[in-house]
């Protein structure tokens, strides 16, 4: 059941991630109004599968699609 709940999270994170662009953790949790937690595992999903890249910038990471 939680694997599950990752990969639909994963899934909205990534589809907001290619049709906005790059964003930072706090844009993302606004535009989905998801917990800390569960975008926290979705977005290290995508990551370990090489579907987002992250980079710092000013003291704020940033991620985006591949």
């Amino acid at each position: 059941m939680l694997q599950h709940s990752i990969g639909e999270n994963a899934g909205k994170v990534w589809r907001l991630l290619n049709e906005k662009g790059e964003l930072t953790f706090a844009q993302i949790k606004k535009e989905l109004e998801g917990k800390n937690e569960e975008l926290y595992m979705a977005i290290g999903w995508l990551l370990r599968e090489n579907a987002i890249y992250s980079h710092d910038e000013e003291k704020k990471t940033f991620f985006g699609c591949k």
